[in-house]
């Protein structure tokens, strides 16, 4: 009791001296709204999408989603927290050689009141024309992933997302990607996306694997921050990200693949966050 007495009469000769008393928000991390870019829904090969946070926000994660009417014959290719504006998230997929069936593209900004310590890293691969690559980049010492992203260049409708997720840790993005099942010649490169913060009290990495190419799963407290998952993280064979989508709610979470990958299970997962 004496401690709630001194608070009150602190506040109170605070607000004596003209000092506005702001109450801490129930929010880690207040201000949070899913933004969403949809395509058009036609034939075309190539789509990209670029939802933008509001004024005052900075993206912390995001999702994408290529949705071609159950063909599978389209992947996610890019996935990217803008490290340049800080405050959008860039979705592209492509469709494989061949396929001339119409579909669409939606791609998820989470955006947040600017969250202390707020920085987007990142890192790239050698240009090589592998058949499988992953790559990871940490955050700076003494922060921790609100998000996570990766993009592929160069690989000319024949290279896809198979993974995007974190560590336990939430100290670690790792993604990966692959030629489809023709190869590709060509030289190519992957590059992995963190959005970095101080440490939120609080902040939980929740992962749902189950079989087949679709999962999902919600936040068991707190809200969805970004959205990962796909295969594996070693060679799910010629299989490709198509969803990663974040509730409109910021509880809930799903994945999907183009098929089942090779060891028979899709994982999904999220950073969730009070």
């Amino acid at each position: 009791m004496r401690t709630n007495r001194f608070a009150v009469l602190v506040a109170g000769l605070l607000a004596a001296a003209g000092v506005q008393v702001v109450a801490t928000p129930a929010e880690a991390i207040p201000g949070r709204v899913r933004v969403v870019a949809t395509s058009a829904n036609n034939n075309a090969a190539f789509k990209q999408v670029n939802p933008v946070c509001p004024s005052g926000t900075r993206v912390v994660g995001g999702g994408g989603w290529a949705f071609d009417n159950d063909a599978n014959k389209v992947r996610l290719i890019r996935l990217e927290p803008l490290s340049s504006t800080q405050s959008s998230y860039f979705v592209q997929a492509e469709a494989e050689i061949g396929f001339t069936g119409n579909w669409w593209l939606e791609g998820y900004a989470i955006c947040a009141t600017t969250p202390a310590g707020h920085q987007i890293v990142q890192a790239t691969s050698t240009a090589a024309s592998s058949t499988f690559v992953s790559k990871f980049v940490d955050c700076p010492t003494g922060k921790k992933l609100l998000g996570t992203g990766a993009t592929i260049l160069s690989g000319n409708h024949e290279v896809g997302l198979q993974r995007i997720g974190a560590d336990s840790g939430l100290t670690r993005s790792l993604v990966t990607a692959r030629e489809d099942a023709t190869g590709f010649a060509g030289n190519w490169t992957l590059t992995a996306y963190g959005v970095c913060a101080n440490p939120v009290a609080g902040a939980n990495l929740k992962t749902f694997q189950t079989s087949g190419s679709v999962a999902n799963s919600s936040c068991t407290s707190g809200s969805v921050h970004t959205v990962g998952g796909g295969g594996p993280f070693f060679d799910a064979g010629p299989v490709f990200l198509m969803k990663l989508f974040p509730s409109s709610n910021g509880s809930s979470i799903g994945s999907a693949m183009s098929g089942t990958p090779s060891h028979g299970i899709t994982e999904v997962n999220a950073i969730c966050a009070p």
